[in-house]
C-alpha cells in the first residue's frame, strides 16, 4: 500500500510539473522576442514627433517574425492573435499611399486608436504566455 502512495504521489507531482512548464517556460524564446520588440510597439503607441512614415513602417516590420511565431503558438488563442496581426494590418493601411519620408505627425490622430489597439493585444499575449518580468531587452 506504501508504495502505491508513493508512485501515486510521484505522478501527481510530475503531473504538476508539466503543468507548470506550460506556464511560460516553454515560451522562454518567444517571451524574449516579446521583450526585445517593447520599445517598439511603445514607439508605435507614441511616435517620435519627428518620426517618418518610413519609421513607422519599419517598426511595422520589425513586429513580422514574432508575430507570425505568437499566430503559429497553441497556447494563444485564434482571438488574441488575430487581434495582433489584425492591428498591424489596420495600422499600415492606415499610412498606405504616404510617402516613406513624409512626416508621421499628420497621421498621429488617424492611428492613435490602432495603436493603442495594437499594444492592448501585445500586453494580452505577454500575459497569455506569462512571459517573466525579470526578461529584459537584448
Amino acid at each position: 500500500m506504501r508504495r502505491v502512495a508513493l508512485v501515486t504521489a510521484g505522478v501527481v507531482l510530475l503531473a504538476g510539473s508539466v503543468s507548470c512548464s506550460r506556464s511560460g517556460h516553454d515560451n522562454v524564446e518567444l517571451c524574449q522576442d516579446l521583450t526585445n520588440l517593447q520599445a517598439t510597439v511603445t514607439e508605435l503607441e507614441t511616435p517620435p514627433r519627428d518620426a517618418t512614415v518610413g519609421d513607422i513602417r519599419g517598426d511595422l516590420d520589425k513586429l513580422d517574425g514574432t508575430w507570425q511565431a505568437v499566430h503559429h503558438d497553441p497556447e494563444v488563442p485564434d482571438e488574441e492573435d488575430d487581434a495582433l496581426l489584425t492591428s498591424q494590418q489596420d495600422y499600415r493601411d492606415a499610412i498606405e499611399g504616404i510617402g516613406d519620408d513624409d512626416p508621421f505627425a499628420p497621421s498621429v490622430a488617424a492611428t492613435r486608436g490602432i495603436a493603442q489597439g495594437l499594444m492592448r493585444s501585445y500586453q494580452a499575449v505577454r500575459v497569455r504566455l506569462v512571459c517573466p518580468s525579470y526578461l529584459q531587452p537584448g
